[in-house]
C-alpha cells in the first residue's frame, strides 16, 4: 500500500478550509481579515524567495496573502513539518523563511510551524543568534498535533478541528497496531453525524474533510470493505437528508471498485461468501474482536471462531 503524500494532503486541506484554519490557529488575526476578498495562495513565490537547495522542501509550505479590514496586506506563512529531521537547523530555517518573505514583500508576516509527526518538539519555537555582541531572538508560532487533547478537539465547533483530530489519530494508529480502522470509522461518523460540524455547515465542509480523512488514514482493501459495510446505511441516510452527492467524494470510488451497482445480487452467491470469509481472516490477523467481525462480515460466531482456529493451526 503506497504511503500518502502527507505534505500535499495538509496543503490541500489548509487551502480548502483556510478561513477555518486561520480561525483555529490565529483567532485574533482572523478578526482583522477581510474575507470578502479571497486569499491569494502564493506557494510558487517561495521558489523566488528561497532559491537555495532547501527550497524543494519548503515549497510544500503555504504562503498566503490576505487583505485586512484596514486595507493593509497581511502575509501568512505556514511551515508543515511532517518529519522532524535536522532539529537544530529547523529554527534557523524558520527565521530565514520569515526574513526573506518580509524583505521581499515588505509586509507583516504571521508564521506558524505545524508539526504533524509523532514526537512533540516544544523547544523548536525560536531562533537565537549571538555573535560578539550581535544578538537576535526570533520567536514564531508552533503547534504540535501529537500533544493535543482528543477531548478538546471533540469539543471544538471549528470544522478544522476534525482535520487536526485525523492527524492525531494517524499518530496514535502508528503507535498501536490494528487501530486505524476504528479511528477512521470514528472520524467519518463524527463528520457525518457529530456535533463539530453543524447541519448548516455540513454541505459545505463534508466533501473537503471526507477526502482528507480518507487519504490520510489508509486501510487495506479488506478493511475498506468492512468500513463501508459499517457506514453504508449512514451514508445513504445522510445523502438523502442533506442532498449531498457522495458520487463527488472519495467514498464513491470504493463502491465502484466493489461493484456496488451490480453487487447486490452477487452478494447472494458463494463468491460473496468467500469475500466475507477473507475479510474476516484479515481482520482476525489485525487482532479485531470477534463480535465486531461478526457485525461487519455477516458471519456467525461459529464461522468466525472456525476461521480463527484455522489461522492458529
Amino acid at each position: 500500500m503506497k504511503n500518502p503524500d502527507y505534505d500535499q494532503l495538509w496543503k490541500d486541506v489548509i487551502t480548502e478550509l483556510f478561513e477555518e484554519f486561520l480561525l483555529f490557529f490565529a483567532p485574533d488575526l482572523y478578526e482583522h481579515v477581510d474575507f470578502t476578498t479571497s486569499p491569494q495562495f502564493l506557494e510558487q513565490e517561495l521558489l523566488k524567495i528561497i532559491p537555495d537547495s532547501d527550497s524543494n522542501k519548503r515549497v510544500a509550505d503555504k504562503l498566503v496573502k490576505l487583505l485586512l479590514k484596514s486595507g493593509q496586506e497581511q502575509w501568512v506563512y505556514v511551515h508543515i513539518e511532517i518529519q522532524g529531521n535536522n532539529d537544530l537547523l529547523f529554527p534557523k530555517r524558520m527565521f530565514q523563511s520569515f526574513y526573506r518573505i518580509m524583505d521581499y514583500y515588505d509586509r507583516q508576516v504571521y508564521a506558524l510551524a505545524l508539526f504533524t509527526d509523532k514526537v512533540p518538539r516544544h523547544k523548536l519555537n525560536k531562533y537565537q543568534y549571538n555573535f560578539f555582541g550581535t544578538k537576535l531572538t526570533y520567536n514564531y508560532n508552533t503547534y504540535h498535533i501529537a500533544s493535543q487533547s482528543e477531548t478538546d478537539l471533540l469539543q471544538s465547533n471549528n470544522p478544522f478541528a476534525l482535520a487536526i483530530l485525523a492527524g492525531l489519530y494517524l499518530i496514535q494508529s502508528k503507535k498501536r497496531k490494528g487501530t486505524a480502522f476504528q479511528y477512521k470509522l470514528r472520524l467519518i461518523r463524527l463528520l457525518l453525524e457529530g456535533n463539530i460540524i453543524s447541519k448548516d455547515e455540513k454541505r459545505e465542509y463534508i466533501q473537503k474533510l471526507l477526502i482528507f480523512i480518507d487519504h490520510i488514514i489508509r486501510l487495506p482493501e479488506d478493511e475498506k470493505i468492512a468500513l463501508l459495510t459499517q457506514l453504508e446505511p449512514l451514508i445513504e441516510r445522510e445523502d438523502i437528508n442533506m442532498g449531498l452527492s457522495f458520487d463527488d467524494t472519495s467514498i464513491a470510488k470504493y463502491f465502484k471498485n466493489l461493484g456496488r451497482e451490480e453487487g447486490r445480487e452477487e452478494g447472494k452467491k458463494e463468491g460473496k461468501e468467500e469475500e466475507k470469509r477473507e475479510m474476516a481472516r484479515n481482520l482476525l490477523k489485525e487482532g479485531i474482536e470477534i463480535p465486531f467481525i461478526m457485525r461487519v462480515s455477516g458471519l456467525t460466531k461459529e464461522e468466525v471462531e472456525k476461521l480463527a482456529a484455522e489461522l492458529n493451526n
